[in-house]
């Protein structure tokens, strides 16, 4: 029994920062390195009867209010019937207001592209990452509020009836396995190859891959 939620003729959008752009733009199948090519492979390997469409929107350095700014163009005119999101992380790291300032106007922008999307398009589905800092070798860790984050993209994806793909939760436990082994490019904040993969595999547990 075939368990995958995606199905032939049907079009699967992922959108977010440099950890989705990962080089897009200078790849043939503008899919680019990360964990949106190792996702399409992965399903494309076991279930290669599958014709499904694959749109890479990643751009380096955005933030939620650049998706919310480029929603129209990049997510709606696409009319995909399945939308992944990740986003987060560059907010945090340049957040200069106090949280209990900021994350209120961050939650609104968020909640924003979530009602356009269920108000103007057809969806099969969302699906929602969290946001990860890894503290491995790095030269200036940084303190950053990863879990206030996480913790509203949680009651949104509830809110929103989104799957939850918690990479944040698995990074930890794959650290706390591994301790001696390397899962970003030594910033805490971009995955090497092995990291993509858990991202990959994390969203595929929540595709029924």
């Amino acid at each position: 029994m075939e368990d995958l939620i995606f199905r032939s003729n049907k079009k699967v959008l992922f959108i977010g920062d440099s950890i989705t752009d990962c080089g897009r733009r200078q790849d043939e199948e503008k899919l680019g390195h990360g964990y949106v090519r190792k996702i399409t492979e992965l399903i494309t390997a076991k279930y290669p009867s599958h014709h499904i469409d694959y749109v890479n929107q990643g751009i380096g350095g955005d933030i939620v209010e650049g998706l919310e700014n480029r929603w129209s163009e990049d997510v709606i005119s696409e009319k995909p019937d399945w939308l992944s999101i990740k986003i987060g992380i560059n907010n945090a790291a340049r957040q200069t207001e106090p949280s209990e300032e900021y994350l209120p106007k961050w939650e609104n922008s968020y909640r924003q592209i979530l009602t356009r999307s269920g108000q103007e398009l057809e969806l099969n589905g969302i699906f929602m990452f969290e946001i990860f800092y890894i503290a491995e070798d790095v030269r200036e860790p940084r303190t950053l509020a990863i879990l206030e984050y996480n913790e509203i993209i949680h009651r949104l994806a509830d809110e929103f009836n989104a799957r939850l793909v918690q990479v944040s939760a698995s990074f930890k436990q794959a650290v706390t396995d591994r301790p001696d082994f390397l899962w970003t490019t030594r910033d805490g904040i971009h995955p090497n190859a092995a990291g993509h993969t858990l991202m990959a595999l994390e969203f595929l547990k929540q595709a029924g891959w």
